[in-house]
């Protein structure tokens, strides 16, 4: 499996902690889930969240540290946000 780059859409590294603004919700990530999970998920499009964690390969994951993962997205589908 191909390890993602650790960068924005435009270039800018992303690591655990930071501010994110999801630019979209992708179908390769929608395309099993029942239709209640696909308009939760859009719903977050154009949203800045925290990002809990990037894996091993690269993905950059959502949720909470007491609930643990929700979804992940590669990070070039992500704008960093700096303060």
């Amino acid at each position: 499996m191909t390890i993602l780059a650790n960068t924005d859409h435009q270039g800018e590294a992303i690591v655990a902690g930071d501010n994110v603004k999801i630019l979209s919700i992708p179908a390769w990530l929608t395309h099993d889930l029942p239709e209640e999970d696909v308009t939760s998920l859009k719903r977050l499009e154009g949203t800045v969240m925290k990002v809990l964690e990037i894996d091993a390969h690269g993905y950059v994951w959502f949720g909470s540290s007491n609930n643990g993962r929700w979804f992940c997205l590669r990070p070039n589908e992500l704008q960093v946000i700096r303060s």
